[in-house]
């Protein structure tokens, strides 16, 4: 009876991998750098096949993306690089794996997915207004002294005959 205890005590073999709760880096990603993703995954009776991260930057509408992480079975580590997301937005994905069994497991946060944001970067219409706007001004100040100077000129005086 003891053995059945001791048995119930691990998972069965056909159960399938573990996978934490994902860790990001850097935990606020920018425009201009790729986001590495970090995740736990462990089986207790067979060794950790393959990690992928399924990621989208459209709200699951039309394209998403899977990536083959990486795994260290010495530190049960899977890591992923998700690309920079250069017009800046929001990143959702979710960790699939499987084990030598052919069993997969999936953490997808309870449905509600893993995420962050990235900041836009700074906007070149912003930029390009202030150039505008500085010309605008240079060209105004321009007009102003040709005025001026023409207005403050003194006419030339003409000498006129008399037959």
């Amino acid at each position: 009876m003891a053995l059945n205890v001791a048995l119930l005590a691990h998972a069965p073999p056909n159960t399938p991998p573990v996978i934490g709760t994902p860790v990001i880096q850097p935990s606020s990603p920018t425009y201009t750098a790729p986001a590495t993703v970090y995740v736990n995954v462990t089986d207790q009776h067979s060794n950790v096949q393959n990690v992928t991260i399924i990621y989208t930057t459209d709200n699951w509408k039309m394209v998403n993306t899977t990536l083959l992480a990486s795994y260290n079975a010495t530190t049960t580590t899977a890591t992923a690089q998700i690309p920079a997301l250069a017009s800046g937005g929001h990143v959702a994905f979710y960790v699939v794996a499987f084990n030598g069994n052919g069993i997969k497991s999936v953490n997808n946060n309870s449905g509600s997915y893993f995420g962050y944001d990235v900041a836009a970067p700074p906007s070149l219409i912003t930029t390009t207004n202030g150039w505008i706007v500085t010309g605008i001004i240079l060209g105004s100040l321009g007009a102003f002294a040709v005025a001026a100077l023409h207005f403050l000129r003194k006419p030339a005086t003409r000498s006129h005959s008399t037959n």
